[in-house]
């Protein structure tokens, strides 16, 4: 009996879900379970797997697909749901996506006072630390710096 799920934009690391791949193949009543990335290889491998279907192969590449061939209907079943367990729980393990758009602005300033007070009118939170160009250092690029800002 072959049992899958597609989840559609759900990247993963290839390394974690060989890992889970494999202890989810070495359950009782496991054939083959397999969790990937529908990456046109990997679909590739399934299908020489016997482990494709029409809906897998129209996945995309940034979609998960996790794939259990077993004995008995509720054995893949059983074996899908704690692979998808599995996932998701070392998805959220590893750290959220950050966010980083929502995030508060902080920018350290280094010289370029006029750069500065253009970050405070936007409420960015600002460090400022005073720079001078270094000794034998390059004063074109120092005017360069002051023109941009």
């Amino acid at each position: 009996m072959l049992k899958f799920i597609i989840k559609k934009n759900y990247f993963q690391d290839a390394l974690r879900l060989m890992r889970i791949s494999k202890s989810m193949s070495e359950k009782e009543g496991v054939k083959k379970a397999v969790a990937v990335m529908a990456t046109d290889k990997a679909k590739f491998a399934l299908k020489d797997a016997g482990l494709v279907t029409d809906d897998i192969n129209a996945a995309a590449g940034a979609d998960l697909v996790m794939v259990v061939e077993a004995d008995s209907e509720d054995a893949a079943a059983s074996v899908l749901s704690e692979m998808e367990t599995a996932v998701t729980a070392s998805s959220s393990k590893t750290g959220k996506v950050s966010d980083i758009l929502g995030q508060e602005m902080r920018v350290i300033n280094i010289g370029l006072d006029i750069f500065k007070e253009a970050l405070d009118a936007q409420g960015v939170k600002t460090i400022q630390v005073d720079w001078e160009v270094p000794a034998k250092g390059d004063e074109k690029v120092l005017e360069i710096l002051k023109k941009m800002y």
